[in-house]
């Protein structure tokens, strides 16, 4: 190309010197930038009330998992979770544990506050225990 009458005007490549001709591309190397990436949310740790939910957050370059993402940006790991109120109903003096329900297990594993085990063994649940 050259310049005529300040217009740019298109010669054909006989006309230029081969050797000063300049590179169509070049190659170069670019590292990966650092991104946070995260996976889903777990299921939360309560059916009713209020629990917590987590995810892992990890920092990669490329598929290298490194350390030099912005803590600034870093997304949550944990978090809580409200979901409907858990049932309060006034005791029942005559409530029965379910036949075939190993209340005592239920008991022995702290299962009492499950809603379930609190309908399903309501006399064992509701006795104090040592």
């Amino acid at each position: 190309m050259e310049i005529v009458n300040g217009k740019i005007k298109t010669r054909s490549p006989s006309d230029c010197d081969v050797a000063k001709k300049p590179m169509e591309e070049s190659t170069c190397f670019e590292r990966p930038c650092f991104k946070w990436y995260t996976t889903p949310w777990s299921e939360c740790t309560k059916t009713c009330g209020i629990g917590v939910r987590m995810r892992d957050v990890k920092c990669y370059q490329g598929k290298d998992i490194v350390r030099g993402c912005d803590p600034l940006v870093k997304p949550v790991a944990k978090q809580t979770c409200d979901l409907q109120p858990c049932p309060t109903e006034p005791p029942d003096d005559s409530c029965q544990d379910q036949a075939g329900t190993n209340c005592a297990l239920a008991i022995k594993v702290n299962l009492c506050s499950h809603w379930y085990y609190s309908k399903a063994c309501c006399r064992s649940c509701r006795a104090p225990h040592s």
